[in-house]
């Protein structure tokens, strides 16, 4: 039996190597399954639909593998609910990694490279998650954005390289980061290349699957 499951929301957007949505980021085997009818604009929401709850709650009930993982940090919400429903290890988003890293860094020593930074600012008030660092959003004319929001099967890797790490650089030349947190799954294939304008530690839920299961992801996306 394959050791990972990732529950994928319903889009059609290209997913490239590095992507936790394509087999080729892997070393193994694992099981890619679409919940139908979770869209982007349904799950990076401020008003997340309960049967979207329910969809990936039912299919939880199904799964068998050790690690259960989804394609939308914004999951996260639903983070202590999903993992009461199974003995697989459910791991929503990077997000669950923010309190153990909070007690090596200070708040203001992190940045979290989010989708939406307004609904993620949303989702901790929600979560009553005092978190006091920084929240970096993509910004809404940014290709990346425009292909994930509106499914976009056009991809340019070089322009959306070249947008992310000016976008980034921006954000993080005036402050002391010493932690990336890449919320955005999206962002993973593009790790390496922050990399040249940041020194620090980048956390992805890449590197949080590679953790349970070691082995299993390609060197190259870590």
């Amino acid at each position: 039996m394959n050791k990972l499951a990732i529950l994928q929301l319903d889009t059609n957007f290209k997913r490239i190597a590095g992507d936790i949505c394509c087999k080729k980021t892997f070393l193994r085997n694992v099981n890619i399954i679409k919940i139908n009818n979770a869209s982007v604009s349904d799950i990076i929401s401020k008003d997340q639909n309960e049967q979207h709850y329910i969809n990936f709650k039912n299919q939880i009930l199904l799964r068998k593998e050790d690690v259960i993982t989804t394609s939308c940090g914004f999951t996260y919400n639903w983070q202590s609910t999903l993992n009461k429903l199974t003995k697989s290890d459910v791991i929503t988003s990077s997000l669950c990694c923010l309190e153990e890293k909070r007690k090596v860094y200070n708040d203001d020593e992190i940045l979290i490279f989010t989708f939406d930074e307004e609904i993620l600012g949303f989702l901790f008030s929600k979560l009553k998650i005092s978190f006091e660092g920084h929240i970096l959003g993509l910004k809404k004319n940014n290709l990346l954005y425009q292909i994930i929001l509106n499914n976009q099967k056009n991809y340019d890797f070089k322009k959306i390289c070249l947008e992310l790490n000016e976008l980034l650089w921006n954000a993080l030349k005036n402050l002391k980061i010493k932690l990336i947190i890449l919320e955005c799954t999206n962002l993973s294939p593009y790790k390496r290349f922050f990399r040249n304008i940041f020194s620090g530690e980048i956390i992805d839920l890449l590197v949080l699957i590679e953790k349970k299961i070691p082995g299993i992801i390609q060197k190259e996306f870590l």
